[in-house]
């Protein structure tokens, strides 16, 4: 019996680099290719078809969703890890900086002062040791916010009947494409930054390339622009490593006077982003 669950133990192991565990691939496979296997399984076992489910609408999906529940979950995992190590502790090296600097402040200033001293200290060190987020997960709320003021710009470009598609993705995707936009001057893939400076999120390099494949009988091109949260000196649009920076109150107006393309080719990839693309969140 030992050996059996020795046995059962290192085959439920996911420790292997050449991604040869099962269980490994399965954690790797996105949530469309699951439920695809899902439907594929039940299918062969009972002889019946899957009731077919209606598609979400990628126009209900909100701008930042994505990176709101990413915050979400760092968070969480990081106030867990907080509670399970501070838990005990917490309380007593607050109440030790409130006593400790009572006893040292009281004889010098007297017990009303000094004692008012050590509950400030006391709060203080609260302060000092309650959770607090990390950086790693406050970008990712900095990053939802970035997302709901670009699409706030990009609102007026909505109204005049542009398609605006905010944190999108396509089936497959473990990531989101922030914002999507498909008007009179073609197609545009587009990240929002929250800074000038730093290396530029790499994953548009690739996304614009496959929304663009998924457009392809369309005969319109999907190009990849970077919006940038600040205002960029000298005004303008700038290249980080081939992609356009531009700032943010400037994109509606960069786009309106892109070159255009035909209508009947925007109507066509209007309609095919409607039907390929899913909300990421």
């Amino acid at each position: 019996m030992a050996n059996k669950r020795r046995e059962h133990d290192r085959a439920c192991r996911c420790d292997r680099a050449d991604a040869g565990c099962a269980a490994l691939a399965v954690q790797r496979l996105s949530r469309s290719r699951v439920q695809e296997l899902a439907e594929e399984i039940w299918t062969v076992s009972n002889g019946t078809a899957v009731p077919e489910h209606p598609l979400p609408d990628p126009r209900g999906s909100r701008p930042g969703a994505s990176a709101q529940a990413a915050y979400r979950r760092r968070r969480h995992k990081e106030r867990e890890q907080w509670r399970d190590g501070w838990r005990s502790r917490w309380a007593w090296l607050v109440a030790a900086a409130v006593l400790g600097v009572g006893l040292l402040v009281t004889p010098v200033l007297g017990p009303g002062l000094g004692w008012r001293l050590a509950v400030v200290a006391g709060l203080g060190a609260w302060w000092r040791l309650r959770f607090h987020p990390s950086a790693s997960a406050r970008f990712w709320r900095r990053q939802a916010v970035a997302q709901r003021r670009t699409a706030g710009v990009l609102a007026q470009l909505e109204r005049e009947g542009w398609l605006v598609l905010h944190d999108v993705a396509l089936p497959g995707w473990s990531a989101s494409l922030d914002h999507l936009v498909i008007g009179p001057t073609g197609a545009w893939a587009i990240e929002s930054r929250q800074h000038r400076t730093g290396s530029p999120r790499h994953e548009l390099s690739w996304k614009a390339p496959a929304v663009a494949d998924s457009l392809v009988d369309t005969g319109i091109p999907v190009r990849p622009l970077l919006c940038s949260q600040v205002v960029l000196r000298p005004p303008g649009r700038r290249l980080v490593q081939g992609i356009p920076l531009v700032a943010r109150r400037r994109l509606p107006d960069l786009l309106r006077r892109a070159s255009r393309v035909e209508p009947s080719q925007v109507q066509r990839a209007s309609a095919r982003a409607l039907e390929v693309l899913r909300p990421a969140a």
